[in-house]
């Protein structure tokens, strides 16, 4: 066997078997790529509780996990919506996060088609001079970052 067909054989056996010792895949990974160990025994050992959606603390352990040092705020960061759940307050250095959790994904595809498009650019369009807020959407969490 040559050189390349034993590396390409042998990733191959790590990759399948890393595939099957995964943990059930619709819930989220709450271990950060570059983790600390202290992070890793908070995540894994039960900081936050593994539901499959987002929560306020899925929310902050992602942040944290990032490098970034959210505050819990009673500010609001912007001209907020009325979509039917209370949203979090997080600030973030001199930036706002209104953090909204829905029971499902459709709770929160519906609150999200109702957003004002003037007012909440989606994620990925560059933001105007009026100080729009972003959103961000990902299963049942949609998130204001302003």
């Amino acid at each position: 066997m040559t050189s390349v067909r034993r590396i390409v054989v042998g990733a191959t056996l790590v990759l399948g078997l890393a595939a099957c010792k995964k943990d059930d895949a619709r819930t989220p990974d709450t271990t950060p790529a570059a983790a600390t160990p202290a992070t890793v025994v908070a995540a894994v050992g039960g900081a936050c509780p593994r539901t499959g959606h987002w929560g306020d603390c899925q929310l902050r352990a992602k942040l944290e996990a990032a490098g970034l040092a959210p505050q819990s705020t009673t500010e609001k960061p912007g001209d907020l919506p009325d979509i039917g759940v209370t949203p979090v307050m997080l600030s973030i250095g001199n930036a706002g996060l209104a953090a909204y959790f829905f029971p499902d994904t459709l709770g929160r595809q519906l609150a999200a088609a109702a957003l004002d498009t003037l007012k909440f650019i989606p994620q990925g369009k560059l933001v105007g001079v009026l100080r729009e807020g972003t959103v961000i959407q990902n299963d049942n969490a949609l998130v204001l970052l302003f």
